[in-house]
């Protein structure tokens, strides 16, 4: 029983990983001095899934959505951890954008993928 288990589990991992092999990760922005309210935003497109942004100090930050109809934010996610990432599962077209809620010398980069 616990044998089949640990296959069950590889697999998953093995899925898992050979999925987000597949995905195409762009780097839209980065800096190593933030002021508060800062960011930076990708290029619209219907096929963007997942936002991320990685900090090399914990500091209070935003990543988000933002259609191009309305503008609104969707999915979006504020905190202070080093990595931080939300994901919007919709073919409307969006960009991603991340944000520094406070001033802060970070280095910092935000990704979208698709």
């Amino acid at each position: 029983m616990t044998r089949s288990w640990f296959v069950v589990a590889a697999l998953v991992v093995a899925l898992a990983l050979s999925a987000s092999a597949s995905a195409e990760s762009v780097n839209y922005y980065s800096t190593s001095s933030w002021s508060a309210g800062q960011g930076g935003s990708s290029s619209f497109s219907s096929s963007w899934f997942m936002n991320i942004i990685a900090k090399s100090s914990s500091f209070d930050s935003t990543i988000t959505f933002i259609d191009n109809v309305s503008y609104s934010w969707h999915s979006t996610l504020r905190g202070p951890a080093t990595y931080l990432s939300t994901h919007w599962l919709s073919s409307q077209v969006k960009k991603a954008h991340c944000r520094a809620n406070v001033a802060v010398y970070s280095s910092t980069s935000c990704a979208v993928r698709s």
